[in-house]
Formats: C-alpha cells, sequence, structure tokens
C-alpha cells in the first residue's frame, strides 16, 4: 500500500514538473507595444517592452527604436511633430509612429505699461521674457493701433505663438508731451585764475604752469584748482596708458576683465556734459557726481573710468580687484567711499587716477582709502 503511494506521488510530482516545462517552453519572449504613440513635450522618448521568462518569472527588457529625424536632449523630446521608428524583434522589423504634441503655451513675464514721450523711440521687448516648453521657432508681434508722434493712451497686447499654440497680454502704451527744459543755470568759466594759497596746509608748494596747478609735483584737478580752457593734452597720456595696460594684463590673467568706458575728455566736451546734467537734474545735484568744465579729472589725460558708472560695481569681482589692486600700478580709486565731503563728489568705484606708485601706495592706506585733499592738505570747494 505504501509503494502504491509513493508512486502516486512520484508521478503527479512528475506530471507537475511536465507541466511547468511545458508552460515554460511555451512562455517565449514576446513585445507588448502599439503602432501608435503620443507624448507630450518633454517627455522621454519611448522604447518597446520585452518580456522574458526567467526562473519562471517575467522580466521586462526595453528595445530601444531607430528614430528618424529626431533631436534629442537627455532623452527628452521638444520638438512638436511626427516621427516614424523602426527596430528589430526576431529578425522581423516594426514599425512605429511618434506624434509628438504641445499642449503649454508660451510664457511672457515683465509685462508692464510702457511710457514714453512723443517722438521717442521705445523698445517693446526691453524687460519682457519670453519662455516655452518647446523649442519651436516662437514668433512674436505688436497687435493694435498706436502713433508715437501724438500724445495718448494706446491699449497694445504681445501676441506671442509657438507652433501649437498662443499667448495674449494686454499692456498699454501711454506717449506723453515732452517736458520743458528750462534754460540752466549760468555756470561760471573756470579761469585758472582763482585766489588759490600758495602752500597747503600739508607744506607743499603750489605751482601754476601752462594751464594747470601742481602740488607736490602732482597735477591736481579739483573743485578748488581748475584747469585753463586751453589745456588739452589730446587724450590718455602714455604714462597712464602703459600702467594701464600693465594692470589690465595681469588682472586677464587672475580671470579679470577691465576695460575703459570714459577716457580723455575736453573743457567743451565737459561742458557740454555738464549743462546737460543740469539741465536734466538741476545744479546741486549735478556737482556731485559730474564736474564743472576745467575741473574734471578727465581733462588731465590722467583719470578714467572703468567698467561701469554703477556704484554697485564695487561689489563685483571687477571692482573688488581694482580696489584693492590699482595702487600696485600707480592708480588710486579718486574719489572713495564716505569722503564726499572731502573730495567734492560722491562715491566712485570706476573712476582711477594715475599718481605714480608711491603717492597710490600711500593713499590706498592698507585698503583703507585716502583722498588726494587728504594727502595734500586741500580742500575742493566751487
Amino acid at each position: 500500500m505504501k509503494k502504491k503511494i509513493f508512486i502516486v506521488v512520484i508521478l503527479i510530482l512528475l506530471i507537475c514538473l511536465v507541466g511547468i516545462t511545458i508552460k515554460c517552453i511555451n512562455k517565449e519572449d514576446k513585445i507588448n507595444f502599439k503602432e501608435n504613440i503620443t507624448i507630450n513635450i518633454g517627455d522621454k522618448v519611448p522604447t518597446i517592452k520585452k518580456y522574458t521568462p526567467i526562473k519562471y518569472q517575467e522580466k521586462t527588457q526595453d528595445i530601444e527604436i531607430s528614430w528618424k529625424d529626431m533631436n534629442l536632449e537627455d532623452e527628452k523630446i521638444y520638438n512638436v511633430g511626427i516621427y516614424r521608428g523602426t527596430f528589430i524583434y526576431k529578425k522581423e522589423k516594426y514599425n512605429v509612429k511618434l506624434t509628438v504634441k504641445d499642449n503649454k503655451a508660451p510664457i511672457i513675464e515683465g509685462v508692464n505699461n510702457i511710457e514714453i514721450f512723443i517722438d521717442d523711440k521705445v523698445d517693446f521687448y526691453k524687460n519682457i521674457k519670453i519662455t516655452d516648453d518647446s523649442k519651436d521657432e516662437i514668433s512674436k508681434k505688436i497687435v493694435g493701433e498706436y502713433d508715437l508722434s501724438k500724445k495718448g493712451e494706446y491699449n497694445l497686447k504681445y501676441v506671442i505663438k509657438d507652433k501649437s499654440n498662443t499667448t495674449e497680454k494686454e499692456f498699454k502704451l501711454i506717449v506723453k508731451e515732452k517736458p520743458v527744459v528750462q534754460k540752466p543755470e549760468t555756470i561760471p568759466e573756470a579761469t585758472n585764475n582763482k585766489q588759490v594759497p600758495k602752500t597747503t596746509s600739508k607744506g607743499y608748494t603750489v605751482e601754476q604752469k601752462n594751464g594747470a596747478y601742481y602740488i607736490n609735483g602732482i597735477l591736481v584737478a579739483n573743485k578748488s584748482y581748475s584747469l585753463s580752457n586751453t589745456y588739452n593734452p589730446g587724450g590718455l597720456l602714455s604714462v597712464f596708458m602703459n600702467n594701464y595696460n600693465n594692470m589690465n594684463n595681469d588682472a586677464k590673467n587672475q580671470g579679470i576683465n577691465l576695460r575703459i568706458i570714459s577716457g580723455f575728455r575736453s573743457y567743451d566736451k565737459q561742458k557740454t556734459l555738464y549743462n546737460n546734467y543740469v539741465a536734466r537734474d538741476g545744479k546741486i545735484a549735478a556737482d556731485r557726481y559730474s564736474a564743472r568744465a576745467g575741473h574734471s579729472e578727465h581733462q588731465t589725460g590722467l583719470a578714467a573710468d572703468i567698467n561701469s558708472l554703477e556704484q554697485s560695481w564695487e561689489n563685483t569681482k571687477e571692482g573688488k580687484w581694482l580696489n584693492d589692486n590699482c595702487y600696485k600700478y600707480g592708480f588710486i580709486i579718486r574719489y572713495p567711499k564716505g569722503k564726499e565731503s572731502i573730495t567734492g563728489y560722491m562715491f566712485e568705484p570706476w573712476h582711477i587716477r594715475y599718481v605714480g606708485v608711491e603717492v597710490a601706495t600711500a593713499l590706498y592706506n592698507n585698503g583703507n582709502w585716502l583722498t588726494l585733499e587728504e594727502y595734500l592738505g586741500i580742500d575742493s570747494k566751487y
């Protein structure tokens, strides 16, 4: 009896084993795919799933599809369109059609009303930022009528399009009449005959020659000491340029980019510039940041503005480098921070003046800049 039971159990096990084996034999690799696939912009490019029986369990593997005319970024597609692809499975070739859609419209930021004066030019896209999920070419236009030669408020809108979507944003263009510019106050001409002391509070002798004042051998141009209207070196002097070029080359080697944005200015050019500032901001404001004709360091040929005319430039890597290194090449920051009451001018981190390495090092003062006025014992007042 026991022998029969044993034989029956063995037969059952054999039948199960045969069944499993038949099941595994029949469970060949197979694929699961659709001939037509639709995805959205920014999705990953699809692959075909292959199912393989391993140890009686299914395991999926990807089959790469060869797509035609497709530009990928990080395995994602950003171009709307229809793409054809093929793949080979068990020596058979299969075709796949991929449709890429874009359901998101372009985004436009920074839309505000624009105010201009009659006959001014207008840049509608100056502060506008346009972004889009797709890599399609973006078209943009301003819709609405306006006349830059007539005062009025014009209702306009931005119309931004990619291949599939459109975004519209309304705004107003406000054209105003130009303000009446009052005739600027009469500014006294620099005569170079102003009564100045023969010696300074530091005991330096004041000399006047060739239409300029020299103190301890240093040419001085400030609100108290003027240059004649005939003083004109013709440009930045070679002593300035030679030392500036040395400084600029060393700066470049350290990844610092310096450039001169304003160098020599003649007496007449400074006169025009200053009078324009007075007309715009008034004399009191203009005197804080611009010199009257004959009182500008730019007329000496020994001064220049570097990179930017924004006080925040002092916090850039270029501004910091110039502040900490220019003295090594004979330059000073002519109008340091916190010294307006002494120099007569607001803080200008961009304005450098050549005075020679010895004097520049003394004025650098281990990073606590002194002014030329403090060093020579002079004032700077109209």
